[in-house]
């Protein structure tokens, strides 16, 4: 529904629809109606492969397979794009050990390779970081991105500025943006770099203290301001809206994305020159974020 109200505003459509399994065989298909929609507006189809549940072991098992194996699966992608007219693909590999960031970037430089002979762009879905501590975070999820040498291979890099490791508020906060571009400017040309932006929330309970919703959309937002009362603003820093609602004496904050946080970044991402956005998901967003566009 999304897609059809706003397919003026869109130039690349994503859909996360193609997996790799553990017998390393890639399976799934982009949905009639959005291919239908695409080719009426002119809109490229770029899918995500990711690997199943974002299992480490099913992708440490892709990049440490034979060249046989390996060129197997670029095949099919090239073939499956081809045969769909795909603009080309996008890695969402995820969950990947730092002990395979040598394998990670030198199986995107051969898929690179193949898809330019064939006239495919390929982009990759990189996990963010602001610095290279060795934590676990580090090690299981962002050590395995060697931005600047994916840079080099990949056609466009979308950085998910977002899901912020030690945030105790929003899933994105301007000042996790700057610190993930802080890091990032001299790795990435600004050309090839698309921000990440979410249109989703996180929620947290206010006492105890922990987060207990990451997927939260605007219609449950709706929800909540049609049966509880709310008490909202707008933090200056985090650049951020919150809502505040009680339900059973316990009370809650919802760290949210709208217009002003939305427009925050697109205007972080123009200033800087950037490419672009990649937005996670459509069909979760404020209406407002139109507008804005």
């Amino acid at each position: 529904t999304s897609l059809r109200e706003h397919v003026e505003a869109i130039d690349i459509i994503a859909p996360q629809s193609y997996t790799l399994s553990s017998n390393l065989k890639i399976s799934g298909s982009v949905n009639s109606e959005i291919k239908k929609i695409a080719k009426e507006h002119n809109i490229q189809i770029m899918p995500l492969i990711v690997n199943a549940s974002f299992r480490q072991d099913i992708i440490h098992k892709l990049l440490t397979s034979s060249s046989t194996t390996q060129t197997k699966i670029i095949d099919f992608m090239i073939k499956e794009a081809t045969e769909n007219k795909y603009f080309g693909w996008q890695f969402d590999f995820e969950h990947i050990s730092y002990q395979d960031k040598e394998a990670y970037s030198m199986f995107i430089e051969k898929t690179a390779t193949a898809f330019k002979n064939k006239n495919l762009l390929l982009s990759v879905a990189a996990v963010a970081r602001v610095n290279d501590q060795e934590n676990d975070f580090y090690k299981n999820w962002s050590g395995a991105f060697d931005y600047e040498r994916i840079a080099q291979a990949a056609d466009f890099i979308s950085i998910m500025a977002y899901d912020d490791p030690n945030s105790a508020g929003p899933t994105a906060s301007m000042p996790f943006v700057r610190s993930v571009y802080g890091y990032l400017k001299d790795k990435i040309p600004p050309q090839k770099l698309s921000l990440g932006v979410p249109f989703y929330y996180w929620g947290w309970s206010i006492s105890p203290f922990k987060r207990v919703r990451s997927g939260g959309t605007y219609q449950r937002l709706q929800f909540l301001r049609s049966t509880r009362k709310t008490f909202e603003g707008f933090d200056s820093n985090y650049l951020v809206p919150y809502l505040v609602y009680f339900n059973a004496g316990q009370g809650y904050i919802v760290w949210h994305e709208d217009a002003r946080s939305f427009k925050a970044k697109l205007d972080f991402a123009t200033q800087n020159n950037l490419r672009g956005f990649s937005a996670w998901v459509l069909g979760l967003e404020n209406p407002g974020i139109w507008n804005v566009l």
